[in-house]
């Protein structure tokens, strides 16, 4: 399923982004998870079109990205896989109109009981720890979406857990 122009015109392309401040992405196993989508819908299931992922500010650590997963139910539960989240609010790509999101996007926090597993490594990597001879082109278009049915979250992750700050972006469809 490739992103087309039809399917934001009719309203069905997210797009949930961290602030500019950025946040520090967790090796796929981890547990702090900062730039996620989750799907708490009960009928629809979400299709990942792509990431975008943008260096701040801090110490760089070398490393590829990825897209870590796991079931997590529908609610933030303290003795469930899912103990804490905060969401925000994702943007129509119709931008100005359309239909909110019947997905959840965590631009900032969220705690997972276990951390996650790998689904797909970007094929983006840190291959420096200076800032500006490092990773430019930080934006991939699943060639195939990833689908999240209802209950699973995915989250922008490092092969290793970055101290640095990202800027992040999570584009899906919801069908």
């Amino acid at each position: 399923m490739a992103l087309s122009y039809t399917d934001v015109l009719n309203g069905n392309i997210f797009i949930g982004s961290t602030a500019v401040a950025g946040v520090a992405l967790p090796i796929s196993t981890g547990t702090a998870v900062t730039c996620a989508l989750w799907n708490t819908s009960i009928n629809r299931n979400a299709a990942l079109l792509g990431v975008a992922v943008g260096y701040t500010s801090g110490t760089i650590a070398l490393g590829e990205f990825g897209i870590a997963n796991q079931f997590v139910g529908n609610a933030v539960n303290s003795g469930g896989p899912l103990t804490a989240a905060t969401t925000g609010t994702p943007k129509n790509a119709l931008l100005g109109a359309g239909a909110a999101s019947t997905m959840s996007f965590i631009p900032a926090t969220a705690t997972l009981a276990a951390g996650g597993t790998a689904a797909l490594w970007l094929g983006k990597s840190i291959e420096s720890a200076t800032a500006g001879l490092g990773i430019f082109d930080g934006y991939r278009s699943l060639d195939v979406p990833l689908i999240l049915p209802p209950g699973q979250i995915a989250f922008i992750c490092g092969s290793v857990a970055q101290t640095a700050l990202f800027t992040c972006s999570m584009i899906w469809a919801e069908i």
